[in-house]
C-alpha cells in the first residue's frame, strides 16, 4: 500500500536499477536493497502483508566509467483488486 494524491492503495511498479556486483545473485540483492531503500517512508503496508518485490530480468552491461549512473524512480501502476 502507497499513498498516492492522499489517496491510498495497491500499486505494483516498474524501475530499473544498475549495479557493479561479482555475480547475478550478489547484483539482484544490492539492486533489492537500493530499492527498498527508497520506498523506505512511503510504503504503508502492515508487517502481516509485507511487500512483495522480484527481480525479471539481469543482464551485464558495459561499466559507466566516470559517468552518472541512470536508475532512479519508479513506473507506477494501481494493482486490480
Amino acid at each position: 500500500m502507497i499513498r498516492f494524491d492522499d489517496q491510498v492503495g495497491k500499486h505494483g511498479f516498474y524501475t530499473s536499477r544498475y549495479v557493479e556486483a561479482p555475480d547475478t545473485a550478489v547484483a539482484e540483492t544490492i539492486a533489492l536493497d537500493l530499492i527498498r531503500a527508497e520506498l523506505n517512508g512511503i510504503v504503508l503496508n502492515d508487517r502481516s502483508d509485507p511487500p512483495v518485490m522480484f527481480v525479471k530480468e539481469i543482464e551485464e552491461t558495459e561499466a559507466f566509467g566516470n559517468r552518472l549512473v541512470p536508475g532512479r524512480g519508479f513506473t507506477w501502476f494501481e494493482e486490480e483488486t
